[in-house]
């Protein structure tokens, strides 16, 4: 008998999918059928060959295709996704072809047109784990475009994919030549903007947190503008420090515009310099000075804002003309205790942020983003370190500083969307989607409203709505921080979608321990219970899982949810703590 022999390659795998295509068969199968003919006809097949690719195969919302090399495969995936984002740009956003992509390199069996083997496999794991409109890659992949394709790669950790024996090491991919980052999400209609943080030139380290939170309020008021797109604070300050081309960073970062300046502490003197680049031509829209005596940093704030609009717009006069949506203090000296807690609290110094924070409420006790986030850190506290003891409590304190801040100002989204992620924490969720939902309508761009809205729609039951908000959201974030990070994981989570969430969870670095017991409930939904058993029995001694069990089921609207979650953490072992019933 003669033994059929072999064949074996090795090849980069590209497998991609088609986000939501069941939702939009049943919305109009004949017309989801005729746009994804469409591109692939006039997208697809093009860039593929472009790249000197083979389309082993269509599966109706997916495909597979292989290419001689990694390069070849990334690039392909860029220009795909690219491609993809353009020809969406003018139909409505149901009914447009987002694709989620995966890569990996691996041996395949080749059996006639056809392509077989775990390298395959992986690859469609992979595109699972990807964002819509994004690209997810094996460390494999990973080592062979380094340094070779100008992207931006988020390592999401070892990752263990279903049916495949080892865990994988997976990058999640976006690039600012090919895909930027909120590419999807940004009409052309936007004037996009991104402020990089303003240089302490102080001379004294300690001041940065002056600099840096002058940065974040100038973001802040501009994000405020409904026809203007303003780049997320955690992107802007990877460039702290650097010395950039401004204009070329503006290309990454998909801006039309960039702001960049300092900041010089003098005594009780401030000078600021701000300089507005068009990133197409290089040219400075305007450079300004500014020296004021430290009482007047607040008009100096409303005076670069103002100068921005002014000449983007040509609408000075309207702008100049409109009330501050914040309800700022007019003392110096809450406001920089304001910028102290903000610092403390990017630094990991919770304790500190909410000292501070409390300065800032006793020197001015009508100050609105204060109390608003006086609320969110004890309610964060509560759920970050659970203690039957404190429970209570620490439920009132957070709520009477929700409830002083909203009396102060109802219209300001940051105070909103603060005080709405509060009211979730404590399973008020009637309240926290009324004042997101104000929020979103006043700042619709602003990416933190956009994550607290999505986790909040999330546990109210509509999870692919919360879901696609907080994708969206963290779209336009390099490198997400922890509250973005919780809120994706648990959208994830409750959308069952349980592999990307123990990704999700994994991207912190020493992570609170209810991220940890988050991973845990993760783990045990895939079957995974030895390696959940183990987070589980790393609990400190000071966190109470029945409390963080009880705190969890009630932010839940749905019964189910509820059960979800008490299911992940009963299967992770979690019982043995008494966990409720």
């Amino acid at each position: 008998m003669v033994e059929k022999t072999i064949h074996r390659r090795l090849v980069a795998v590209l497998v991609a999918d088609v986000v939501g295509y069941s939702r939009m068969m049943e919305a109009d199968e004949a017309g989801t059928f005729e746009i994804l003919k469409e591109r692939r006809r006039h997208v697809l097949d093009p860039v593929v060959r472009a790249h000197r690719g083979r389309v082993v195969k269509l599966m109706g919302d997916g495909v597979l295709v292989e290419f001689g090399s990694a390069i070849d495969a990334v690039e392909a995936a860029l220009e795909l996704q690219q491609k993809m984002a353009e020809a969406n740009a003018n139909i409505p956003e149901s009914r447009q072809i987002v694709l989620r992509i995966g890569i990996n390199i691996g041996d395949v069996i080749g059996e006639g047109s056809d392509i077989y083997g775990e390298g395959v496999n992986i690859a469609a794991r992979l595109e699972t784990l990807a964002e819509p409109g994004g690209i997810c890659i094996s460390e494999k992949v990973h080592n062979e475009v380094r340094g070779k394709i100008s992207i931006t790669m988020k390592d999401l950790g070892l990752v263990q994919l279903k049916n495949i024996a080892a865990p994988v090491r997976t990058f999640g991919m976006e690039t600012a030549r090919g895909l930027p980052s909120a590419m999807l999400f940004r009409g052309k209609e936007f004037t996009t903007v991104a402020v990089l943080p303003l240089a302490n030139m102080s001379g004294n380290a300690e001041q940065d947190y002056f600099a840096d939170g002058i940065t974040e309020d100038i973001i802040t008021e501009l994000s405020r503008f409904k026809n203007l797109s303003v780049v997320a604070r955690n992107t802007t300050f990877n460039y702290k420090g650097q010395s950039v081309n401004v204009a070329e960073v503006g290309r990454q970062l998909g801006a039309d515009f960039v702001l960049q300046g300092s900041v010089r502490l003098a005594g009780q003197r401030m000078r600021a310099t701000v300089q507005l680049i068009d990133v197409q031509t290089g040219t400075h829209v305007f450079a300004e000075k500014f020296d004021r005596e430290m009482a007047d940093v607040f008009a100096v704030q409303d005076e670069i804002v103002e100068a921005i609009i002014g000449r983007l717009f040509f609408n000075l006069q309207e702008v100049a003309g409109n009330t501050r949506g914040r309800a700022s203090t007019t003392t110096i000296s809450a406001y920089t205790s304001w910028l102290r807690a903000g610092a403390a609290w990017r630094n990991g110094d919770e304790h500190g942020a909410r000292e501070h924070m409390h300065e800032a409420v006793r020197i001015d006790p009508t100050y609105a983003p204060a109390l608003a986030s006086l609320g969110l850190l004890y309610a964060y506290w509560r759920f970050s370190e659970p203690s039957a003891a404190t429970d209570a409590q620490l439920e009132v304190q957070c709520q009477q500083f929700a409830a002083r801040a909203i009396a102060v100002d109802k219209s300001d989204p940051f105070v909103l969307t603060s005080v709405a992620a509060c009211f979730l924490l404590v399973g008020n969720i009637d309240d926290a989607l009324r004042y997101s939902d104000i929020a979103i309508t006043i700042s619709p761009h602003d990416i933190n409203v956009l994550v607290a809205r999505g986790m909040i729609v999330a546990y109210a039951g509509r999870h692919e709505e919360g879901l696609a908000l907080v994708e969206r959201g963290c779209r336009f974030e390099p490198l997400l921080p922890p509250a973005f990070v919780s809120s994706l994981g648990d959208c994830y989570y409750l959308a069952r979608r349980f592999d990307a969430a123990l990704a999700a969870y994994g991207t912190l670095i020493n992570p609170p321990y209810f991220f940890k017991l988050n991973q845990a409930a993760c783990l045990a939904q895939l079957g995974r219970v030895e390696e959940a058993a183990v987070i589980v029995r790393q609990k400190p001694d000071t966190f109470d899982a029945t409390v963080y069990a009880h705190n969890t089921v009630r932010i839940c609207a749905l019964p189910e949810d509820g059960k979800l979650w008490l299911d992940g953490f009963h299967k992770a072992g979690v019982s043995s703590f008494h966990v409720l019933p």
